[in-house]
């Protein structure tokens, strides 16, 4: 895919305890989302980190229902990773906590953070899995 149809950068870095994944975009449509977790899921099945911090900057959410089913397939990518994302947009706290409910009701290992600090502080503490989560 060339660079001037992508509608958002992504940036992934391997870091001591954790995969850091930082996705930047003005706009969200459910493929653009489909696309960066493809990639972060992709970046997991090589590297098997047992935890992931995504940094979402993207100031707007999917509706509801794209939201839902988005979320559902980010879920069987990641399953055995534990994922805090990390939210800089207020505004859309609400609609991130949606996202984090309808995983977690799923068995996913996912946590939402207002900052890289606090994901680093309360997620990193915690042991990491010695065993598949589901």
């Amino acid at each position: 895919m060339s660079d001037r149809l992508k509608q958002y950068d992504l940036i992934i870095d391997r870091r001591q305890e954790y995969l850091y994944a930082r996705v930047k975009a003005d706009s969200i449509d459910s493929q653009t989302a489909a696309r960066y977790l493809q990639e972060i899921a992709g970046n997991c099945s090589e590297l098997k980190p047992r935890r992931v911090i995504l940094e979402r900057d993207i100031p707007v959410m999917l509706p509801d229902a794209e939201l839902f089913f988005t979320t559902a397939e980010f879920i069987d990518m990641m399953r055995n990773v534990h994922v805090a994302f990390v939210n800089p947009h207020k505004p859309i706290h609400r609609e991130m906590e949606f996202a984090i409910t309808i995983a977690t009701n799923r068995g996913a290992a996912f946590t939402l953070h207002a900052d890289i600090a606090s994901a680093e502080n309360g997620y990193l503490k915690k042991p990491a899995p010695d065993r598949p989560l589901s």
